[in-house]
Parts: C-alpha cells; sequence; structure tokens
C-alpha cells in the first residue's frame, strides 16, 4: 500500500508540473513582446493563425448583405450582426471616419481590422495563381499608413501586424457591399490585423485608422478608413 502511495503522489505531482509547464507554454507563446495586451502574431488564438482568422474576417463581412452590413453601419448598431465565436470582428469603414458605440460580450477577443484589401477571383477573373492574388492585394495596400490606439495607450510597430491569409472560399450574397454578382468565388487577402486579448468589463476606447494614396501605374485608388469604437463590455 505504501508503495502504491508513494507512486500515486509522483503521479500527481507530475500531473501538476505538466499542467504548469502547459499553462506557462500557452503564455508564453501568446503574449506579444511588442503590445501589451495583444495576441502574438505566431500564436493561436483559440487555435486558429493570424492568417485564418483574416480569411475569417472576409467570410464573415463578405457573408452580411449591404443593409445589415457592419462596414456601413454609422452608429454601431449593427456591431453584433453575425457575429459568432471567441472573437469579435471590429471593422473600419468603406471610406472616412465614424465613431461606433457597440456593446462586447465576456471574454470575446477584439480583431482589428486596420487596413486591408482582398482580390477574389469574381472581382478579377484573369487572376490564376495564388501569387497572382497575393500580388493584387498588396498592389491595393501599396504605401499604407497605420495608426491605433487602445484606451488612450498606441499600438506600436503596426507595419509588423501585416499579415496574408491562404487561399479562401467565400460566397457574395444578393445586395453585397462589393457591388459583385451572386455566388461562390475564390479569393485572397492582404492586411494588417491585431488581435487583442478580452478586455475587462467596463467602458473602453479603441481607435484605428489606415490609408493609402493610390498608385495610377498600378491602377489603384487613394482611401482612408479612421473609426473610434466606444465599447461596453459585459
Amino acid at each position: 500500500m505504501r508503495i502504491l502511495t508513494e507512486l500515486g503522489s509522483v503521479t500527481v505531482v507530475a500531473i501538476v508540473l505538466l499542467s504548469l509547464i502547459s499553462v506557462s507554454n500557452s503564455q508564453f507563446t501568446s503574449a506579444d513582446s511588442i503590445n501589451p495586451g495583444v495576441f502574438a502574431l505566431d500564436s493561436k488564438p483559440y487555435g486558429s493563425t493570424y492568417s485564418q482568422w483574416a480569411a475569417n474576417w472576409w467570410n464573415w463581412i463578405t457573408s452580411i448583405p449591404q443593409e445589415n452590413n457592419p462596414v456601413g453601419d454609422e452608429t454601431g448598431e449593427k456591431c453584433a450582426v453575425g457575429q459568432k465565436g471567441p472573437v469579435f470582428f471590429l471593422p473600419g469603414t468603406s471610406g472616412g471616419k465614424l465613431e461606433r458605440s457597440c456593446i462586447v460580450p465576456a471574454g470575446k477577443a477584439l480583431f482589428l481590422v486596420i487596413l486591408d484589401a482582398e482580390c477574389s477571383k469574381t472581382e478579377f477573373p484573369n487572376l490564376k495563381t495564388e501569387e497572382e492574388f497575393l500580388k493584387c492585394a498588396k498592389d491595393l495596400n501599396e504605401g499604407a499608413t497605420l495608426a491605433a490606439t487602445v484606451d488612450g495607450v498606441k499600438l506600436k510597430d503596426l507595419e509588423k501586424y501585416r499579415v496574408e491569409s491562404p487561399m479562401f472560399n467565400m460566397t457574395f450574397p444578393s445586395n453585397n457591399i462589393f457591388g459583385q454578382k451572386a455566388g461562390p468565388t475564390v479569393a485572397k487577402s492582404d492586411g494588417w490585423y491585431v488581435i487583442l486579448e478580452p478586455l475587462s468589463p467596463g467602458l473602453h476606447d479603441i481607435s484605428f485608422s489606415g490609408s493609402v494614396l493610390g498608385n495610377p501605374v498600378t491602377g489603384t485608388e487613394s482611401y482612408t478608413t479612421d473609426v473610434r469604437y466606444n465599447l461596453t463590455g459585459k
């Protein structure tokens, strides 16, 4: 009995140590060395990479018809439309400056869409290879400027948060925000995204902006998005 008891104690100690190591590793891989409170670029928030979350973001925002789409929302009343899972998407604007007020459920991480672009087969039917899709998206982001603050604290080195998605499937609904023909397509995106760890309950102020000057050589147009979110965490 004594031997079994000792073995049981050792087993318990081993389990505890393994649990501590697992927690320590989890904290280490998710901690961002650039900005506190931000998931690191090489982490997997809730089991998905930044790259996959970028594809998830595009699938979410593209699936919502124009009349209910949060991108065109001027007040924040549509913040929660279609929001599912552990990450709450915070889009920019379709151009210009807006201020929105939103309620965010407790425990939700926040996905900040500072500036990005996608190229789909529907919009650019001549694209064939993944490299061509990526070049198309990057050309749309040429010469970008970026800024973001969380509760008055400026996020640093935002240029390092540039992420390309994998090739992904998405479907344009009728009356979509892109004005494209409804139906399935494939796409790839390029952009700057920040995933914030869940905020504490209460009021929070998040602002971010991005702009591109446009380039007549590539045919891109100038564009600016600037948004302030007055968030209530519950």
